[in-house]
């Protein structure tokens, strides 16, 4: 009867039904486990990425794509007014900048008057133009773009000059104080300050380069 109780009491014992427990809510841990982890990896990338596009957007908005790339033209209808502005502009560190109507406003302060966006967009500049060709495309009180070499769209590109034509709506005289900001979109602004020199010989001169 020696074996009989021995089989008996073998049968009785939980030890491996305790065992195949323990291995199943260990399993069950373990896939937790990477889950969660699965989870903080993938949001730490997000974040990572989304962190990326934070800062770049941020030193797109503090730094200005628009450099002056040569000398300031002013027009002097005679010895003591002016009547344009013409301001050489480059695409700097970028491939090009959206200037469209739509995306751009032009602030012109003209001694003690304002005129927060005198924009009138862009347009192409042909092989021969002369500044007086420019200006006449111009009304009085507003400002165009004019692109040499280009492409056809609202953008200057690297590759591609630009002449901002400001069409004054009244005369200024010598010694006035001119300030011109240029406002790309999502960008910082390239502000143009200067004065108008005391002499003024008639036609085109320059103030600053």
């Amino acid at each position: 009867m020696s074996w009989k109780k021995a089989l008996m009491k073998l049968l009785k014992q939980k030890r491996a039904m305790v065992g195949l427990e323990a291995a199943i809510i260990l399993i069950a841990f373990v896939i937790i486990a990477g889950a969660f982890s699965f989870m903080v990896i993938n949001q730490g990338l997000f974040a990572t990425e989304r962190g990326k596009t934070v800062v770049q957007d941020s030193l797109r908005q503090a730094s200005t794509p628009l450099i002056v790339d040569g000398s300031i033209m002013l027009n002097a209808t005679n010895a003591t007014h002016i009547n344009a502005v013409v301001i050489p502009l480059r695409a700097y560190g970028v491939k090009y900048v959206a200037l469209g109507k739509n995306e751009t406003a032009v602030t012109l302060k003209v001694a003690g008057q304002a005129w927060p966006n005198i924009y009138d967009g862009t347009n192409t500049m042909e092989a021969g133009n002369s500044f007086d060709d420019l200006l006449s495309n111009v009304n009085a009180g507003s400002a165009i773009l004019f692109i040499q070499n280009s492409n056809g769209d609202d953008a200057l590109d690297s590759n591609e000059k630009g002449y901002l034509v400001v069409h004054l709506s009244s005369a200024a005289s010598a010694r006035t104080h001119i300030v011109v900001e240029i406002k790309p979109e999502k960008a910082a602004p390239l502000t143009i300050d200067f004065y108008v020199p005391e002499s003024l010989p008639t036609g085109w001169i320059t103030v600053a380069g």
